[in-house]
């Protein structure tokens, strides 16, 4: 079988052979530039695919949230923090006193210390249920999109980019713990506005940052086309050399994925270094930032994947005594009747689209990319196998 995707016309003899040579150089050359160029873009597009599919994403960010809530370590360090709001922002010494005897009001520093350990236990189990489950990611649903609304300049009613900064409130949430730990509901009206208020955006920049994300809204299509013509370019270009080319093709993306996944570990653990000075929280920064960044590692991770099918394609219709073999077992399967052939791929397609490996099928231009090189695949290959081992050959065997 010949070193090409496709059936390609028999050059004819020319005399000139060593220009011929330099030509087929050049374009090798050009070539392998594509596909060095292709996986320094994809590593820039799956980052840009990252932030605009789950960082400025309202859905996947409450889909996010809800993940982190899930986490224990989450979970206590949530429950301390709503524990030190009311014992911060309330007097709850004052409450115990009043519902001491008398003589032992004193006791009401110490029995206010002592307790809060207990309380921060029994939060812990609040945060786990589904009434407070809703208030945050109602919560965070709201900030969310006041933060993207602010970040892309889309002002509306109720939304300021004055001065760019977000908060979430989860005072309804405070106010849910403290009415389970038993204080009065005079004391929690007593509860101030900015109690349970988490700064997450405070932009002095925020020109900037808007900028930044206009890039990043961009990016995140056109990268990803730029990738898909230099690769198609690449395999056009070697032309008598093209399987060698769509196998480094797979080699690309593959490599493309594990650099990914270096530039993710080593960011995490550099912006754990630099923003965590309390030893006791990296634990709960870490799980924050492996949840945060975990669309990344799901795209890079399905690269790598992809990687691998094109490094397998690749080798499957090349000349290894095993790829000959197994295309003589497809065979009967490829002789089949254009209907069943169309049927098949249409479940393929449809086994794809469930899966969503990297959440590729999540955009429109992702998706019929895919799609369109599945379809592909499966016209290649039948045309080999079918030049390899004609149907009437295959009915022979058969009978």
């Amino acid at each position: 079988m010949t070193d090409d995707l496709l059936s390609e016309p028999e050059q004819s003899p020319d005399s000139s052979l060593a220009s011929n040579d330099h030509v087929s150089t050049k374009r090798a050359r050009l070539s392998a530039w594509l596909v060095a160029l292709a996986t320094v873009l994809m590593v820039v597009g799956i980052f840009s695919t990252w932030v605009k599919v789950q960082a400025l994403d309202t859905d996947s960010w409450v889909e996010l949230s809800d993940d982190l809530l899930q986490e224990p370590r989450v979970q206590e360090s949530l429950s301390a923090y709503i524990v030190d709001q009311l014992y911060e922002q309330l007097d709850v010494s004052a409450e115990i006193e009043e519902g001491l005897p008398e003589n032992f009001e004193g006791l009401a520093g110490p029995l206010t210390a002592a307790l809060r350990g207990p309380a921060t236990m029994a939060v812990e189990v609040l945060v786990g249920s589904e009434q407070f489950r809703t208030a945050w990611l109602g919560a965070n649903r709201i900030a969310h999109e006041a933060a993207v609304n602010i970040l892309r300049d889309d002002t509306r009613a109720g939304i300021s980019t004055a001065d760019g900064v977000v908060t979430l409130e989860i005072q309804e949430l405070v106010e849910i713990v403290g009415q389970k730990l038993g204080l009065s509901d005079s004391l929690l009206d007593g509860l101030p506005e900015d109690a349970g208020r988490i700064t997450i955006l405070e932009s002095e920049e925020l020109a900037d940052a808007q900028a930044a994300v206009r890039v990043l809204d961009f990016l995140a299509w056109f990268v990803f086309v730029i990738v898909v013509a230099l690769y198609a370019a690449a395999v056009y270009l070697a032309e008598g050399r093209r399987l060698r080319v769509l196998r480094n093709v797979g080699f690309s993306l593959i490599g493309a994925g594990l650099v990914v996944l270096m530039i993710r570990g080593i960011a995490i653990r550099i912006l754990l270094d630099s923003i965590v000075e309390n030893p006791a929280q990296r634990p709960l920064a870490d799980v924050t930032a492996h949840v945060a960044t975990g669309l990344v590692g799901q795209i890079a991770s399905a690269a790598i994947v992809y990687g691998l099918l094109f490094v397998g394609f690749a080798m499957l219709l090349g000349d290894h005594r095993w790829a000959r073999s197994t295309r003589k077992v497809i065979a009967p399967i490829f002789s089949a009747s254009d209907g069943v052939i169309v049927a098949a791929t249409a479940g393929l397609l449809l086994l794809v689209v469930w899966w969503s490996p990297g959440r590729a099928f999540d955009q429109l231009v992702t998706a019929l990319t895919l799609i369109g090189l599945i379809i592909i695949a499966v016209i290649a290959l039948r045309r080999a196998v079918n030049s390899e081992f004609p149907s009437e050959a295959i009915e022979e065997r058969l009978t």
